[in-house]
């Protein structure tokens, strides 16, 4: 039965003499069906991308957890460290102190945020230094700053020039007194590919200690780098209950937190977007078999009254419509592994011609597409066309079924 039905749905779907617009909305599903797959496919792929980017850029370069004094500064740091680095969960922690700056280099001038840090203890809680685009970072010493990649370009320097740094110098109660003004030489230039290189300058800690006039063995904070980074809201309160200073309890979620939100709203968002789009093409499944229905009458009524069971004529005009969805589907899958797979220098290939990046990097965390395929969405998103389109088939076969030979063959 099941062999009969097959081979009466291939004859019907090769035959010549079906209704041209029969042929034509046909196409449309495979069609239809197709391309929301692809696009399905390539959307999941680059959202994963996103989510990956973010955790191994963006996570690996800012502290995932920040204890920061709420008004006097941190004495004793050293031994608050090493009790902090013993906490379990805790990958890292580093002292930190920063102020807001302004860097200039003859008429070019551009604010950043200035961060002091210990070389040796910031790189058991940030990778930045492996974005090195320019210079070395084996040593961060006195008179030596770290430029990201944006700030670098906005004041046309390099690694070797010289840059002024000026520094607000503030009241207890918060007001301006006076600025403090340092002669910098560029050691290296860090390029993430995001908004941290057009904010963020690095200088070693006890140099810009200096330049605030911080108290000796005084630190305006802590980070850290922890084992899961979804556990950041829990560590940051445990941090905070065991730190002997009032302090701000920060963590990686309310400063990046809003991106992995929006990508995971995005991803379910063109899942049903795309979804529906499948489903719509399905519909169109339903149009062609209805009218291969009422143009196949008086083929069923001869098949019934020739012994043909219903069933087999359900089985027929089900494979008949699941074959456009089948070949949709698989048409789409293929299409879709090699645009996930291929977007990224696709990508770079169109910024190459237009001469600028469709991503601001002074606004999105990162400059490129990048797309991460995973197989278990290819099979989602296959498994879900393949049903729907399945589903589709069903009440245009039921009709089928129920034709009477008898009225049918007395028209004829």
């Amino acid at each position: 039965m099941a062999s009969l039905a097959w081979q009466l749905a291939r004859r019907y779907r090769s035959t010549r003499h079906s209704s041209g617009f029969i042929r034509f909305i046909s196409a449309s599903s495979t069609s239809g069906i197709a391309l929301g797959v692809a696009i399905l496919i390539l959307a999941l792929s680059v959202m994963n991308g996103f989510e990956q980017a973010l955790k191994q850029r963006l996570l690996s370069v800012i502290p995932h957890v920040e204890l920061e004094a709420v008004q006097q500064s941190i004495h004793d740091w050293q031994r608050k460290q090493q009790q902090f680095a013993t906490v379990q969960g805790v990958a890292g922690v580093a002292p930190y102190i920063k102020s807001n700056g302004m860097l200039r280099v003859g008429s070019n001038v551009k604010a950043a945020e200035v961060r002091g840090i210990d070389i040796a203890s910031e790189r058991q809680i940030s990778d930045f230094a492996s974005y090195i685009s320019s210079g070395q970072l084996d040593s961060l010493n006195d008179g030596e700053v770290v430029l990201g990649q944006g700030i670098a370009d906005a004041l046309q320097v390099a690694v070797g020039e010289q840059v002024q740094l000026l520094l607000p110098k503030l009241t207890d109660d918060g007001r301006l007194a006076s600025h403090s003004t340092a002669a910098l030489t560029i050691t290296a230039i860090v390029a993430v590919g995001g908004q941290l290189d057009y904010s963020h300058i690095w200088l070693n800690m006890a140099n810009l200690a200096q330049l605030l006039a911080f108290e000796p063995d005084a630190v305006q904070g802590f980070a850290f780098r922890i084992n899961d980074i979804f556990q950041a809201p829990y560590m940051a309160r445990q941090l905070g209950r065991m730190s002997e200073d009032y302090v701000y309890m920060l963590d990686w979620f309310r400063s990046q937190g809003h991106v992995y939100q929006d990508i995971q709203m995005v991803r379910t968002i063109l899942y049903l977007v795309l979804a529906l789009v499948i489903a719509v093409a399905c519909f169109n499944i339903v149009a062609t078999l209805v009218m291969a229905v009422r143009e196949k009458e008086g083929d069923i009524a001869i098949l019934l009254t020739m012994g043909v069971s219903p069933a087999t004529v359900v089985l027929t005009f089900m494979w008949l419509g699941w074959l456009n969805g089948l070949i949709g589907a698989l048409i789409g899958t293929v299409a879709g592994v090699l645009l996930a797979s291929y977007i990224e220098p696709l990508f770079a290939f169109v910024t190459s011609v237009l001469g600028h990046s469709l991503l601001d990097p002074s606004i999105y965390f990162i400059n490129f597409i990048p797309s991460l395929l995973q197989w278990q969405d290819v099979a989602l998103t296959l498994g879900v066309a393949l049903v729907m389109s399945l589903l589709a088939t069903l009440y245009p076969a039921w009709r089928a079924a129920k034709v009477q030979p008898a009225m049918v063959l007395g028209q004829h």
